[in-house]
């Protein structure tokens, strides 16, 4: 549907408690030379999905690979913080 060749990684919004889908999710998409942004959006919205694009935050750490939140200004590397 997207018109891209390389999907990377597709995730739905569910809800826990109820164990229903929310309607809403993410596509991971790697875009090659010749294939444009705009144009994955148009594919989708011509068949009747609502798009925006969504940035990672870099200064977002993970929880189980980062330093914790209560030893981060005391030690500079990960390793030895753990």
């Amino acid at each position: 549907m997207s018109g891209a060749r390389h999907v990377i990684s597709a995730a739905v919004d569910e809800d826990n408690m109820k164990g229903v889908c929310l309607g809403t999710g993410r596509i991971q998409i790697r875009l090659n030379q010749g294939e444009s942004l705009d144009q994955v959006q148009l594919n989708f919205t011509k068949n009747g999905y609502r798009v925006s694009e969504h940035a990672i935050d870099p200064r977002k750490k993970p929880n189980l690979t980062g330093i914790p939140k209560e030893k981060q200004g005391d030690s500079k590397d990960a390793k030895s913080a753990k």
